[in-house]
């Protein structure tokens, strides 16, 4: 009895460490990827202490066409496909670094995976991939992060083949090794799509988790974590078109598998904890639903 009870209080002390310092990990097609639930990792990272690691599974050197302005800075002709291809991933790879360890992330998993063009198909990039290979890191990856919760981009009709890809090996992979683990599907946007079509293999998207980037606190309630946004994708400086446009007030997160209430109670509990530490460590930060 002595031995159950020293157990049961050893195993309540690792629950209570596991909610106090989530443990998330992303995986991503390509650098830069990040952008899309930059505010959510920099806020779990800063003010959780959260373990934060990202797999990226290509150096995007598909990227090279817009790369025209990273030619002066690199010294090298990026926009040519032979030049760019050749160079871009050792780029990209710093780049990503930076951005790393700008958001606070503890690991970043380089996978080095082709990244040939731009498609939608889920198909095409799998067969370019090895697949297995790509499996196999993952589900490694997985086994010895013995993550809370995994995210990748919300795979829809219209995203790019890579990033349906992405999400597909890592729901493939958790289903494997971890499988009651919550894995999240991300989409930065405005507002709610009034209609969004996901891949098959997604299934019916449930009620979505939101994480604001546009409320405001600091002086005067004119700091957002939108500028985290905007600091991330500086840092991807080989591709011109990062840090341009208006940044989307909001990150959608849709649990896209295991569909169960454990699942969902367990994101749920990780926003949660996540609110009360801005509350309590950001000044002005408002309550939900102020």
């Amino acid at each position: 009895m002595r031995h159950l009870i020293r157990w049961a209080l050893t195993f309540c002390i690792a629950c209570v460490v596991a909610l106090g310092q989530p443990r998330i990990l992303v995986v991503q097609a390509h650098p830069d990827d990040e952008t899309g639930c930059a505010a959510l990792l920099f806020a779990l990272a800063r003010y959780r202490q959260a373990t934060v690691d990202v797999c990226v599974i290509t150096n995007g050197e598909a990227g090279y066409r817009y790369s025209t302005l990273a030619e002066k800075l690199y010294g090298l002709r990026l926009t040519e496909d032979s030049v760019g291809r050749a160079n871009l991933p050792r780029i990209r790879k710093h780049e990503m670094l930076r951005a790393a360890e700008l958001l606070g992330v503890r690991n970043v998993f380089f996978l080095d995976e082709i990244d040939h063009a731009y498609n939608q198909s889920l198909e095409e990039t799998l067969t370019v991939w090895d697949t297995a290979a790509v499996l196999h890191r993952i589900e490694r990856i997985l086994r010895r992060g013995r993550y809370d919760a995994a995210i990748g981009l919300l795979p829809t009709r219209q995203t790019h083949g890579g990033h349906k890809a992405a999400t597909f090996l890592l729901i493939t992979a958790a289903r494997r090794v971890a499988p009651q683990m919550p894995v999240l599907g991300v989409m930065p946007s405005d507002t709610l799509p009034a209609s969004i079509e996901p891949e098959p293999f997604v299934g019916q998207l449930p009620a979505p988790f939101v994480f604001d980037r546009s409320v405001g606190f600091g002086f005067n309630r004119r700091v957002q974590l939108a500028a985290v946004v905007r600091w991330v994708a500086a840092e991807h400086r080989s591709q011109g078109l990062m840090p341009l446009g208006p940044i989307p007030a909001r990150e959608y997160y849709w649990l896209l598998s295991p569909d169960t209430p454990q699942a969902r109670q367990c994101v749920e509990r990780v926003f949660a904890e996540l609110e009360r530490a801005l509350q309590e460590q950001l000044p002005n930060y408002p309550a939900h639903g102020q």
